[in-house]
């Protein structure tokens, strides 16, 4: 059975993948950004955060 907190970090994972994914069309558009955006900090943090929680130990 997959606990809460696995099922939790696994879509925090997956969704920094689809925003990374998103951005990366965005920026091939030729809208590319010159400096740090919101989608890319989202890339970085959510997928962290996923792995953090599911590493985290179940109390």
């Amino acid at each position: 059975m997959v606990s809460l907190q696995a099922l939790a970090g696994c879509t925090l994972v997956l969704a920094g993948l689809l925003i990374e994914n998103v951005a990366s069309r965005h920026w091939w558009a030729g809208v590319g950004a010159d400096r740090l955006d919101a989608r890319a900090a989202l890339a970085v943090a959510l997928p962290a955060l996923g792995l953090a929680l599911m590493a985290a130990p179940i109390a």
